[in-house]
């Protein structure tokens, strides 16, 4: 039988666990806006029309997938820990509406239970978090760290490639490094407050 002492200690580790974090709102509207872009559009893929969202070690990430591009984005936070979160893109892109009506100062995720209640200012709104699991991809992004491969030719989609240019802002370049034949590629892009790393799946093409 548990004591009051240990029911006690129970609560006190609880309460040490903190589920908010606190950031420069233009940052994370830059972190949301550029990891939206790589969510799928299809409603029937939850887990993938979605954006993981985590804060740990003094930073905010955001990740996201659509099966072709991965991308993950951090930002540093001025405190606080966030467990790891799955938003619906539809979400992501309310949380975006709130946070360009209110960029100056900074905004707070609290999160309780399955629902994340963002305040910005005099604003704020609360989403309900999404069930399932989101794709493990950290292996994916640390598997192509390594040194290029030269390669004789690839083809990509173009559509999916010219979302990059929404994340690192007009007339900055996207560097691409080749993993090797048939393999993903790596993009180098430089955000404004993002640390971005991001992976483009190349096309089956025939001469």
């Amino acid at each position: 039988m548990s004591t009051i002492e240990q029911t006690n200690q129970i609560v006190k580790e609880s309460q040490s666990v903190s589920d908010t974090v606190e950031l420069k709102s233009k940052a994370l509207l830059e972190l949301l806006e550029g990891a939206g872009t790589h969510a799928h559009k299809d409603k029937s893929l939850p887990t993938l029309n979605a954006v993981l969202v985590e804060g740990a070690g003094g930073y905010l990430m955001a990740t996201a997938t659509d099966r072709y591009r991965l991308i993950e984005g951090k930002i540093e936070v001025e405190s606080g820990e966030l467990t790891s979160s799955l938003i619906s893109l539809a979400d992501i892109k309310r949380i975006n509406a709130l946070v360009k009506e209110n960029k100056s100062g900074l905004v707070t995720l609290n999160r309780i239970g399955d629902l994340i209640t963002v305040s910005v200012l005099e604003g704020s709104l609360t989403v309900t978090l999404l069930g399932g699991t989101f794709p493990p991809t950290a292996d994916l992004l640390d598997a192509v760290e390594s040194k290029p491969i030269p390669v004789s030719s690839m083809a990509f989609n173009p559509a999916l490639f010219a979302d990059y240019s929404k994340i690192v802002g007009k007339g900055q370049a996207v560097k691409v490094y080749f993993g090797g034949e048939g393999k993903s590629m790596r993009m180098r892009l430089t955000g404004d407050a993002v640390e971005w790393r991001a992976l483009l799946m190349p096309m089956r093409y025939q001469d």
